[in-house]
């Protein structure tokens, strides 16, 4: 541009100056020195304008670079930013505030992730988030990553003291966790469970004579609940009836087992046709902490 603007400058001073030429030839030295200095004036007002032309073309560069310089940088920001929010968007929600900045804007019930387990809210995204309502708290969600219960049963009468009782019938195993063969549960995930074990007992003692037996509850091989039943044997088919119920906290893989810890003149009693013994399992609510 600046090539072009010389090369018109050039055109109009050669055309300026042989009009002038002309214009002066018949004229007094006095006129011809006064139409020059016309000319001359002329001239270096138009090299000013020329001039100004320039520097504003050269301000006008400057300020170019200067915004391809923004727009660059912008682009940069833009791109951290929205890195950062796709990091943000991809955690897990933990309350209605995070939800808006993933872009949730329709109010309703939404599931969030609490300190142990998913709860249910209410976001009503027409209000701020300092605003009272903004966020109202509902409930638990009831969120199992694995789910357990069992159900096992005796066929037999057992009589073995201290070690866990076995249960040859296994009528409900969710998720695997209840070894009848051995007796033995073990959790699968952190949680909240209940127990209750029922059993029959058949005193076996002389006539007349005392029995008892004791049935215990045992988390890792230490005893957490135990139920006693005890009588005066006065007939040779003198029975009775053990329960036991627990809820515990358990870390995955913490076990729990039904015991027999003292037996005089005594059987746990059972039969392949009645089942008298029952021993019952399930996870109530899951730690879900360290799953996310």
């Amino acid at each position: 541009m600046a090539a072009h603007l010389s090369l018109i400058f050039l055109s109009l001073s050669a055309l300026l100056v042989c009009c002038s030429t002309g214009a002066i030839a018949g004229r007094s030295v006095e006129e011809q020195l006064q139409q020059l200095n016309e000319n001359y004036m002329e001239m270096k007002e138009l090299l000013a304008a020329k001039n100004r032309r320039l520097e504003a073309l050269e301000a006008l560069e400057v300020e170019v670079m200067e915004q391809k310089s923004l727009v660059a940088a912008l682009q940069q920001s833009g791109t951290q930013v929205a890195a950062a929010n796709r990091q943000v968007t991809s955690a897990v929600p933990r309350s209605c505030a995070d939800l808006k900045c993933k872009g949730e804007t329709i109010s309703g019930l939404y599931s969030i992730m609490g300190a142990k387990s998913v709860e249910m809210v209410y976001c009503d995204f027409s209000k701020a988030t300092y605003e009272a309502g903004f966020q109202k708290w509902l409930g638990y969600v009831d969120v199992k990553s694995v789910p357990t219960y069992f159900y096992v049963q005796k066929n037999n009468t057992y009589t073995t003291l201290s070690g866990p009782i076995p249960f040859e019938l296994e009528v409900v195993n969710i998720g695997g966790a209840m070894n009848s063969a051995s007796g033995i549960f073990t959790a699968p995930r952190p949680g909240t469970y209940f127990f209750a074990f029922t059993g029959e007992i058949r005193f076996t003692g002389p006539i007349p004579s005392v029995v008892a037996a004791v049935v215990g509850l045992q988390l890792n091989g230490i005893k957490v609940g135990s139920s006693h039943a005890t009588d005066s044997n006065t007939s040779t088919s003198t029975y009775s009836q053990l329960a036991l119920q627990s809820i515990l906290n358990l870390k995955a893989g913490d076990q729990v087992s039904v015991t027999i810890d003292f037996l005089n003149n005594a059987i746990v009693y059972d039969n392949p046709y009645q089942h008298f013994n029952h021993f019952t399992g399930m996870l109530l609510e899951e730690n879900l902490a360290g799953l996310i």
